[in-house]
């Protein structure tokens, strides 16, 4: 069955693999376990991430988990996409890792971001699942640039950016549950991403198919 569909809709083919992750879009099984773990990503008092969708109460966080992942197989264009992997450790899926594009075929831009379930942070895997999307955009869809942000104060995810090459490209501030939050914006261009590079990137379910849903092709 799942072949069948990966014949029509060509994304359920695509996978991402690093020497210890594998990124795919997820299944069943990867929709039940994120559910069960995305209310255990930070400890109380760290900066918040910003998909506020993970800081509801249960059943409403997960309900807009499964809703998110729907709505961007449901709504994807090649002008307007927005990808959406399980980070899968032993083929048990332990968070997000999305990336997203419009107008990717002439602007040959990508914006990402990711969360992971407390248990598995600080073990480098994080920056790995970047890496591997990373590796994805510039090699194989000829992306010209990355970008991505972070909250203030949340070190974590700005040490991963500067790991992997990218530099400051301004900040954003706006409200947020009544009160002043500043958001940091950071960009990586694709001739700075070489140095970066992580070893053992495999892809796998580029067709030109799959490339002419990315704007790609």
């Amino acid at each position: 069955m799942s072949e069948d569909l990966a014949g029509l809709w060509p994304l359920f083919a695509l996978r991402v693999r690093t020497p210890r992750l594998e990124l795919a879009i997820a299944d069943t099984s990867d929709l039940l376990s994120l559910a069960c773990v995305s209310g255990d990503i930070q400890s109380a008092g760290e900066p918040r991430y910003q998909k506020a969708y993970l800081y509801e109460p249960s059943p409403e966080r997960e309900r807009h988990l499964l809703q998110r992942h729907w709505r961007a197989l449901a709504n994807w264009r090649p002008e307007s996409w927005d990808l959406h992997l399980a980070i899968r450790v032993g083929g048990i899926a332990i968070g997000v890792q999305n990336m997203w594009a419009s107008d990717f075929g002439t602007v040959r831009g990508v914006e990402t971001g990711s969360w992971i379930t407390r248990s598995h942070q600080r073990q480098g895997y994080g920056t790995e699942a970047r890496a591997a999307v990373l590796e994805f955009a510039f090699t194989h869809l000829d992306a010209l640039e990355a970008h991505t942000s972070y909250m203030d104060g949340n070190i974590a995810s700005e040490t991963v950016s500067r790991k992997l090459g990218y530099v400051d490209n301004g900040r954003r501030t706006y409200n947020r549950d009544g009160g002043r939050v500043i958001e940091h914006c950071m960009v990586l261009e694709a001739a700075s991403w070489g140095p970066h590079r992580a070893p053992g990137v495999s892809v796998e379910g580029i067709t030109p198919a799959c490339l002419e849903l990315f704007g790609a092709a």
